[in-house]
């Protein structure tokens, strides 16, 4: 098989798994968990202070309900998902917030 023909193979291939995903994306959640879990955004404003992490985490891990803390980028965008009606976004905010006081002008809020 020469070269260009494997080339070939390769790039309907990727069209072929690339359609398929197109169709039904894969779920990073297993049934289960997707059923049971809300989900919040929150974002970090302030000098540095999307930089606090482990700060960030230890606040949203404090409530009982928070499953998953997920970073989505360096610019203070955090993915939290909880179970339950035990927890309001706004209040995953507000802890925020608190725990980055010491922060240059730290705010939180609920996407």
């Amino acid at each position: 098989m020469t070269t260009r023909s494997s080339f070939w193979i390769a790039a309907v291939s990727l069209l072929l798994v690339g359609a398929a995903w197109a169709e039904d994306p894969p779920n990073p959640l297993s049934p289960v968990e997707a059923q049971g879990s809300n989900h919040a955004i929150v974002q970090i404003g302030g000098r540095q202070c999307e930089y606090h992490r482990s700060d960030v985490e230890g606040a949203l891990r404090r409530f009982d309900a928070v499953r998953q803390v997920e970073f989505l980028n360096n610019h203070g965008t955090v993915l939290v998902r909880f179970e339950g009606e035990a927890v309001q976004p706004e209040q995953l905010a507000q802890a925020v917030e608190r725990a980055l006081a010491m922060g240059w002008g730290c705010k939180a809020w609920v996407e």
